[in-house]
């Protein structure tokens, strides 16, 4: 196949003029768009727990699995090796953006706030807690007070002015929360 640095070089070489619109929705296979890079990019950030920079094999395994695919533990150790070319046994966040735009380009944002409700849900109950709620925005650069993150918990839980604040939210109302939390950014 094509030597991976060409089609990088040259994808930064052309200067990007006017985006023709298109019809379809869906990009090609192979790209990445800017939200999407983002949405990855923060999936690594969830994994990297220690801050390193660099992920293993089981929590590419562990991504790959939130996002809805099922590769085989062969697949995970093919992947690590093609891209773990010092032998590290990990990988950093360009190589784990470069494994999802290679072979899931379509992925999408739903999928990878599946994946964080599933880091974050630790008992498995279904459910996050303020307190889960706040590491998930912090993780993921998306800073908000105690206050704001239980506002909008309770506007997706519809609480009244006055009546007792959610305790609680499910994954489709954590949705509805990160997608505006992200939409007003």
């Amino acid at each position: 196949g094509r030597s991976r640095c060409t089609e990088e070089g040259m994808a930064t070489m052309i200067p990007r003029k006017k985006a023709r619109v298109k019809k379809s929705k869906i990009p090609p296979r192979d790209t990445l768009t800017e939200q999407q890079r983002k949405e990855i990019e923060e999936a690594f950030d969830i994994l990297d727990t220690d801050g390193s920079g660099r992920i293993d094999a089981g929590d590419l395994l562990v991504a790959l699995r939130a996002l809805g695919f099922e590769p085989r533990k062969d697949e995970v150790k093919k992947l690590m090796s093609d891209n773990d070319k010092e032998n590290t046994g990990t990988i950093t966040k360009q190589q784990f953006v470069e494994i999802f735009r290679a072979k899931w380009g379509e992925t999408d944002s739903q999928d990878l706030l599946h994946l964080a409700f599933q880091l974050y849900d630790t008992e498995g109950t279904g459910m996050l807690t303020l307190d889960d709620l706040i590491m998930v925005t912090e993780t993921i650069g998306e800073a908000a007070t105690r206050e704001e993150l239980q506002e909008m918990m309770n506007e997706a839980y519809s609480v009244r002015p006055g009546e007792q604040d959610a305790y609680e939210i499910t994954e489709e109302q954590f949705y509805q929360i990160m997608e505006r939390k992200t939409a007003t950014a």
